[in-house]
């Protein structure tokens, strides 16, 4: 070892050692130690001089001095429960805003869905194109006018009544250009049979799959959903009527 980390040990190890020993000394006596190696002396108690000197003092001024502490230390013990109600103010006015930040959401997420807040969902009580109406429509499909059930429907939010609605317009430009035979009771795989090997299949199989998944199959539609199925449902009732 190089002789210069070997001095630089020592002085270090001196120091050490000092420092030690500095901090073994006693520190000086305190005034209680002092105090208590004091000796006592004795003094012998005057009974006449006390009797004198206690002549005039008035006991009274420190006993009400007393009951008033009394009192006064009892109607803070009442205030307590209060004091404790008190320090729930802030907790209370968190919860106020995290209940005030909920209903904001809420609201956010209503508006963003189209649907109001405080009114009926998708006026379901009271639907828009009733089923007595959906029958009439069939039995009568040649004459029947579809747009404003359609938009009924719409507004009323009911988008699976909507779809059917607009496959049954579908099915309507079909027959009046001869492409089927309508009949109330036949199925939708009839229908395209019949349209086997006419240009109009591959569309109208489209919004057929789609209609039955909606109708039938329950799916369900929110705004965005229907009006990208309602694109494909008006170009199929345009290019039946071509």
């Amino acid at each position: 070892m190089p002789r210069f980390f070997i001095v630089l040990l020592s002085i270090l190890f001196t120091l050490a050692v000092l420092h030690a020993q500095e901090g073994e000394q006693l520190p000086p006596p305190t005034a209680d130690e002092v105090y208590a190696k004091k000796s006592i002396e004795r003094h012998d108690f005057d009974e006449k001089k006390w009797t004198v000197l206690k002549e005039g003092i008035d006991y009274s001024i420190s006993k009400e001095k007393k009951r008033k502490e009394k009192a006064k230390k009892e109607q803070k013990e009442v205030e307590l429960p209060s004091e404790g109600l008190t320090g729930l103010g802030p907790v209370l006015k968190i919860i106020g805003i995290v209940v005030l930040v909920g209903l904001l959401v809420l609201l956010i997420v209503k508006m963003a869905g189209g649907e109001s807040l405080f009114g009926p969902k998708n006026s379901k009580l009271k639907p828009a194109v009733s089923q007595a109406e959906l029958d009439e429509i069939e039995e009568n499909l040649h004459e029947a006018e579809l747009q404003d059930p359609i938009q009924r429907a719409i507004a009323g939010g009911d988008y699976p009544m909507a779809v059917r609605l607009y496959y049954l317009a579908v099915l309507k430009a079909l027959s009046v250009k001869n492409h089927i035979r309508w009949k109330r009771d036949k199925t939708n795989g009839a229908y395209l049979r019949e349209l086997a090997g006419s240009p109009l299949f591959g569309t109208v199989q489209e919004v057929t799959l789609a209609f039955e998944r909606v109708w039938y199959g329950k799916v369900t539609l929110d705004k965005r959903d229907f009006e990208q199925l309602e694109i494909k449902m008006k170009k199929a009732v345009a290019t039946a009527s071509a």
